[in-house]
């Protein structure tokens, strides 16, 4: 009677190793999460990082197209030299004050890009560039200053 007893005693709780072991293995796994967290939080300022400079590549972006399409239908044959000029005034423009970079493309038969050497000077790659992404936008001399060819909507 006794025997079965103490059978019955062992049965209502756990061991000292089964409790010693389950806070072993907690242990380990708390220290995965904690650690798992921690690099998880120290890259959350990437991303808005990167949302915010892209908002401001594009704001950037928009305000040269803008100035573009002011200056084509003011002075259509000066126009992308006037936006190159620029090229400054906007990387150090205080609201953006991102890198800007401009440079004249001709396409050849196959439509691939390539510098223009021959001077032709038509069309004029605008890059913008923000923590992560690169805007670029292709400003081309297609108009003439002719009574026939309507103002470009800004």
């Amino acid at each position: 009677m006794k025997r079965a007893k103490a059978e019955h005693n062992s049965e209502n709780g756990f061991t000292l190793i089964e409790v010693i072991a389950t806070i072993i293995v907690m242990g380990i796994l708390a220290a995965f999460f904690i650690h798992f967290m921690g690099t998880a939080l120290n890259d959350s300022w990437r991303s808005l990082e990167l949302v915010a400079g892209e908002a401001k590549a594009e704001g950037l972006l928009e305000k040269i197209i803008a100035d573009y399409v002011r200056k084509i239908n003011t002075n259509p044959d000066d126009a992308l030299s006037e936006i190159v000029d620029l090229e400054s005034s906007y990387e150090n423009d205080p609201d953006y004050g991102m890198p800007v970079s401009m440079q004249y493309i001709v396409f050849d038969t196959n439509g691939d890009e390539q510098a223009d050497t021959a001077g032709e000077n038509r069309n004029l790659k605008v890059t913008v560039e923000s923590p992560g992404y690169h805007l670029t936008t292709i400003l081309t001399e297609s108009r003439t200053d002719d009574v026939n060819d309507p103002p470009v909507n800004s």
